[in-house]
């Protein structure tokens, strides 16, 4: 009863799909406050023109392929995300114990997941909707934003046409014992260094140069740990994780040891150790597992779009095709990026982007530092293995 949790049970749903909802409520979560107030909004889909690579499994036999120039594309530009503002962000990461406010949360309610990212939409309602403050949700029903701290899509919450309305859907799942949860945070930084894997790059036509480029990060790390320094050689040892706030609450293990006292580095069977542990490292390396100057981010589609779709205008986005913004790469200048989804099954999972920094764009995406966010006009997200 209460994982049914009053539904219409009319409605005519896929098994596969619906046992996959039933099974959202044992997923892992930390449990949160209740939002001040919550709509449902219906995703927002575009239309543009791309090239593509089509496979078609219809027929018996063998799939066929055919590339397709400037083939007509629709794509929920809002798959799997909503927005909320950021008092509610900065609530929930006190809840969490976290010292910073989140960009966004991966969460979990009645028959609802996806990530929530940090989109100051009042003040889009204010600067941006000439004052207006009241939309439509998924049902139809007028809403004030001003009662509002959390916006959710149709793609989140999955069975949400087998509710009379939003007020339905919060009234029974509060009735059944929902809170909502929090299975993932967007981390407080992004890291500058990440390693590859043989997926990422089997595709490449790389000739003894590239290799060598590819590999030289990872070489001088290898060469600096072998050098001597007992710092770099503890730092190998320990993990990127290790700074100097943390140091001192380490496990006692003979790599924090080599900090304390410089010969217990020098002592022969600590230096065959290491080196035990760097070939396995150097063997990894070999097979594809290199150090890059990367990271790892959650992806985002554009909020800006959705905004403009929920208040009713013509839906631009801010970003333009093969751009997106992510505020590290913003800051540091790079011209050119390369995204990579596992698991891949093609080059063309691969795509290559263009970080955008534009003042408008950098206002509006104040408060989602630390993920990516993809623009509404172009494949990347089905290119990049189906990414919502």
């Amino acid at each position: 009863r209460r994982i049914d949790n009053g539904r219409d049970q009319t409605k005519e749903l896929v098994p596969a799909k619906f046992e996959a909802y039933r099974a959202l409520t044992c997923s892992a979560s930390t449990t949160v406050s209740f939002p001040h107030g919550i709509a449902v909004v219906p995703d927002v889909e575009t239309t543009f023109a791309d090239d593509v690579v089509l496979l078609d499994d219809a027929l018996d036999g063998e799939p066929t392929m055919e590339s397709k120039t400037g083939y007509s594309v629709t794509m929920d530009a809002s798959d799997g995300y909503g927005i909320m503002l950021p008092s509610l962000a900065e609530r929930w990461s006190g809840e969490l114990g976290l010292d910073y406010t989140t960009s966004g949360v991966n969460t979990r309610y009645a028959y609802e997941k996806g990530m929530v990212f940090t989109f100051d939409f009042l003040d889009y309602a204010e600067k941006e909707a000439d004052g207006q403050y009241t939309i439509l949700d998924a049902w139809g029903n007028e809403v004030d934003l001003r009662q509002t701290e959390l916006i959710l899509t149709t793609s989140m919450v999955k069975l949400w046409d087998s509710y009379e309305s939003c007020e339905d859907y919060v009234t029974k799942s509060m009735e059944n014992g929902y809170s909502f949860g929090v299975t993932k945070t967007c981390p407080k930084e992004l890291e500058s260094e990440r390693t590859l894997n043989y997926q990422f790059i089997q595709s490449y036509d790389l000739d003894g140069a590239d290799v060598d480029r590819l590999a030289e990060q990872t070489r001088a790390e290898f060469t600096d740990v072998i050098g001597g320094d007992r710092m770099i050689s503890s730092l190998f040892l320990q993990g990127k994780g290790l700074n100097e706030r943390n140091v001192r609450g380490l496990p006692p293990n003979w790599a924090k040891a080599m900090l304390a006292d410089e010969r217990v580095f020098r002592d022969p069977s600590i230096r065959n150790a290491i080196y035990s542990i760097l070939r396995n490292r150097i063997d990894e390396a070999k097979v594809g597992v290199l150090k890059v100057h990367g990271n790892y981010s959650i992806a985002s589609g554009d909020p800006y779009a959705l905004c403009q779709h929920i208040f009713g205008q013509p839906v631009t986005g801010l970003l333009k095709a093969g751009e997106i913004y992510n505020k590290y790469w913003a800051d540091a200048g790079s011209e050119k990026l390369v995204c990579f989804r596992a698991p891949m099954s093609t080059h063309e999972n691969i795509r290559a982007v263009t970080p955008c920094r534009r003042e408008d764009v950098q206002y509006w995406y104040q408060h989602m530092k630390t993920c990516t966010v993809f623009n509404a006009w172009d494949t990347s997200c089905a290119a990049l293995n189906g990414m919502d």
